[in-house]
């Protein structure tokens, strides 16, 4: 029966390794939050186009001419490398701003630029070129012609867009062509980067691989793939050997992605002061240039953090080979697998001639060790070893099918307790397990009531006042905002930055959620008063003025329920009764609280507002009738 188990949980495992692969990305987080990743390349630094320069110049993309003012500048500085994470891709409004970058880029000599690109399993055979076969061939030209066996398992590339490839004058005239097409793993985290993708019978490498071999004059022929699981590269000082999956991607060994490596606003080099000494820290460098500013899509999850530029993926992907400090990745097949099997064999032959309480501490012991080791090896020795797969066919055969049956309902009950004190108290939590309240889930329409609570100016604040004072006040003010939330049996949905949604009515049915919305709310304004007064005594000048935020309220039919993917679900509302709700904090008076018609007929026993007024809400043709409340009467 061990034997026959055990095989059936490893063929299942090779059948259908999706679910397993998750769980171990998961463990594998973990880990990295553990251990020490090693030394930080000084010579990368980041030149970001974040809010401030947006601030300065508008929304980006910009003129080409400042990009061009960026690559002058930035030579003239001495730079070593120029690595432009944005796409240069269709023409500008201006030619002559097109003109200015060419110019520049062929000036410099060593700028690394960006491709995008659509890439597929090698197993996928269709491919889809854009119209304009003068890029396809531009880029064609300065791909890697490397010797690697047609039955390897690389991306490949499937797609050329228009869109997404390079103007000609910019694949011909740059350093190095890199793609930055994201291979994060299923469950959108970006582990990994594929460092080689076929392109026809040649390779186009990515934006960090192509960085490196600029950065160390590396010449295509100077690069070779070594039994497809290493990359090597030759160089005058020395050999890089690049360790990758089947796929050829290398694990990225992931720093904090904003505290690792310097980085500056574009602004800092755009700026026309003639006191050029700031110049000077770029001397020498690797300067990754990304958009960062607030509303762009360049951002995504990473190990280490939840919103992260992903130009700082190339950064952490270069530092890792430049510093060679590299996580090595120890596939199930050929040895785990057998091995879990032999000794999950053994384990039941053990566990049949001991007691039963014996057998269960030898099954925790394995289990524990095992686990233990894993980390320890890959904390101290950079090798990822996978966790979910070895320990599920010991597990499960060692304890059979009825502790598989209890760990599974454990396990489901577990996620549910954890997935709703996301959203509810825990005294409401507590009153659902013991009064075995059913909590509804599923998307259904209904009628709730929708808070927005937003600070004041914050994005002002957040750009003068240090982070760690920053992190100390935005820790308190959500605490204090759920917790007034949750005293009046609200659903906290998300935080949007400095601010926070929640919703009332469900997955508890309350009885007037209109006038808890608003109680919330009162309650936190009454929280304010506490937190300025708390903070009015820090010598912080932002805080010492008071921080004041604005409530939007509005009661309608919302969808409301779990809805995402397979593959990440969110409990959360939709509907323009959302948007309302929201639009009406963005008009809201500082300290003040503006409800809906809708709210204040369901309320209006229990509070005193000002007089009706007109408002124009965005996205609505008509205007709509808001009350901004005064007082609670029975509060």
């Amino acid at each position: 029966m061990a034997l026959a188990l055990s095989v059936l949980v490893a063929a299942v495992f090779l059948s259908w390794p999706a679910p397993f692969e998750n769980l171990d990305s998961r463990i594998y987080d973990m880990k990295m939050r553990y251990r020490d990743a090693g030394s930080v390349k000084k010579a990368i630094v980041h030149l970001d186009v974040d809010d401030k320069s947006v601030r300065e110049f508008g929304l980006w993309p910009w003129d080409r001419e400042l990009s061009a003012r960026i690559v002058n500048r930035l030579s003239e500085a001495g730079a070593a490398l120029i690595v432009f994470d944005v796409l240069y891709a269709v023409q500008a409004k201006r030619p002559e701003g097109d003109e200015a970058l060419f110019q520049a880029l062929h000036s410099s000599g060593r700028v690394v630029c960006a491709t995008g690109l659509g890439i597929a399993d090698v197993s996928n055979e269709h491919f889809t070129e854009g119209r304009d076969l003068e890029k396809a061939e531009a880029l064609y030209k300065g791909a890697w012609p490397l010797q690697l066996s047609e039955s390897n398992k690389f991306f490949n590339v499937v797609k050329l867009s228009d869109t997404l490839v390079p103007l000609v004058p910019v694949l011909e005239k740059s350093k190095g062509i890199g793609h930055i097409k994201s291979t994060a793993d299923t469950d959108g985290v970006h582990r990994r980067v594929a460092l080689l993708v076929r392109y026809d019978d040649k390779f186009i490498p990515s934006l960090s691989l192509a960085s490196l071999a600029a950065y160390l004059n590396v010449k295509p022929e100077d690069v070779t793939v070594i039994n497809g699981r290493d990359i090597s590269l030759k160089y005058s000082g020395g050999v890089v050997n690049i360790p990758v999956d089947e796929h050829g991607r290398m694990l990225i060994n992931w720093h904090k992605p904003w505290k690792s490596f310097a980085h500056y606003s574009a602004i800092d080099v755009l700026d026309t002061d003639t006191d050029n000494t700031r110049l000077k820290k770029y001397k020498d460098k690797i300067v990754v240039i990304g958009v960062t500013a607030s509303g762009t899509t360049d951002i995504g999850v990473c190990p280490l953090a939840s919103e992260c530029p992903l130009s700082r993926m190339h950064s952490n992907a270069l530092n890792t080979m430049l510093t060679k400090d590299f996580i090595r990745g120890i596939p199930s097949l050929p040895f785990l697998l057998p091995a879990a099997v032999l000794l999950s064999i053994g384990f039941a032959f053990v566990a049949s001639r001991v007691r039963i309480l014996h057998a269960v501490l030898l099954l925790a012991g394995i289990s524990f060790s095992y686990v233990l080791f894993s980390f320890l090896v890959f904390i101290r020795a950079s090798y990822e070893i996978p966790t979910t797969a070895p320990m599920l066919i010991f597990v499960l055969t060692a304890a059979g099918s009825l502790v598989v049956g209890g760990i599974r309902t454990e396990s489901e009950a577990y996620r549910a307790s954890e997935a709703l004190q996301r959203y509810l108290s825990p005294q409401m939590l507590d009153t659902i397990i013991k009064e075995k309240k059913q909590i509804d889930l599923a998307t259904k329409r209904k009628e709730l009531t929708v808070l927005f609570a937003d600070i004041e100016g914050f994005s002002t604040i957040s750009e003068t006042v240090d982070v760690e004072y920053l992190e100390k006040f935005l820790n308190e003010f959500f605490d204090a905002m759920t917790g007034s939330v949750f005293d009046h049996q609200g659903t906290v949905n998300k935080f949007l930055g400095d601010g926070l949604l929640a919703f009332f009515g469900d997955p508890i049915e309350l009885e007037n959620h209109a006038i808890a919305a608003i109680k919330t709310g009162h309650q936190m304004h009454k929280e304010m008063l506490r937190l300025n007064s708390l903070w009015s005594s820090t010598g912080i000048t932002e805080f010492e003025k008071g921080i004041h935020i604005r409530i939007g309220i509005n009661t309608g039919l919302v969808v409301v329920g779990n809805i995402g993917s397979r593959r990440r679900m969110e409990y959360t509302v939709l509907g323009s009764a959302v948007n309302i709700a929201s639009r009406l904090q963005g008009i809201a008076a500082p300290d003040r609280m503006l409800i809906s018609a809708r709210t204040y007929a369901l309320a209006k026993d229990t509070l005193k507002c000002s007089a009706p007024r007109k408002a124009k809400i965005k996205g609505l043709e008509r205007d709509v009738t808001v009350y901004e409340v005064e007082s609670i009467v029975d509060s």
